[in-house]
């Protein structure tokens, strides 16, 4: 399937995905960067695990509302509630993804380097940790990560190195996992 893991920091945030897609448990796709798990949209970073109807709808059709770009904290979350998730939903019910309220897949968020975890019925989390991860390989991605931040300061550099090698042991712990892998960052 997938993971995708993401750390938090001050007015930043890094994220990194594989590239492995699995169909049935019977083909093995590897996708290339430009049509990968992680896109950009906008002002947005958005990553997906689950379906690949879903990355293919937030990459080619999902129109994001605009946010300010002095939106940040409760005022960026209340933004995503009220406008973002309902455009998303909406994107996904149009184009038959979504049924009942609910679609088939997480979906990481990140707008003016904040992230947010979205989960399946629509709703929204943030961690104290700044700690995220999704998709089949995402307990072993947590797990890499925050024993990775322990020791180390959080910087972008180091973020961007933890959550590689997050991914590179997710990678020998899931069958769903494999590289080449990919990271990006978001600065607010």
């Amino acid at each position: 399937m997938t993971t995708i893991a993401a750390i938090q920091g001050e007015n930043w945030a890094v994220v990194g995905y594989d590239s492995r897609v699995t169909e049935d448990n019977e083909k093995i796709y590897t996708l290339p960067k430009e049509s990968g798990k992680l896109v950009k949209n906008g002002n947005y970073l958005l990553g997906v695990a689950g379906d690949m109807r879903a990355i293919n709808l937030l990459a080619h059709v999902f129109k994001p509302p605009v946010v300010s770009a002095t939106a940040y904290g409760v005022k960026l979350d209340k933004f995503i509630s009220t406008h973002f998730l309902p455009e998303l939903k909406k994107c996904f019910e149009e184009n038959s993804y979504s049924k009942d309220g609910e679609n088939d897949s997480q979906v990481i968020v990140v707008i003016n380097g904040t992230i947010y975890e979205i989960g399946q019925d629509y709703s929204w989390a943030h961690d104290e940790s700044g700690v995220y991860a999704i998709g089949t390989g995402s307990p072993y991605a947590m797990g890499a990560m925050l024993a990775g931040l322990e020791t180390r300061k959080k910087t972008i550099t180091t973020a961007k190195s933890i959550v590689r090698g997050a991914l590179s042991i997710s990678s020998k712990l899931d069958p769903n996992t494999s590289g080449p892998f990919y990271v990006l960052h978001q600065n607010y």
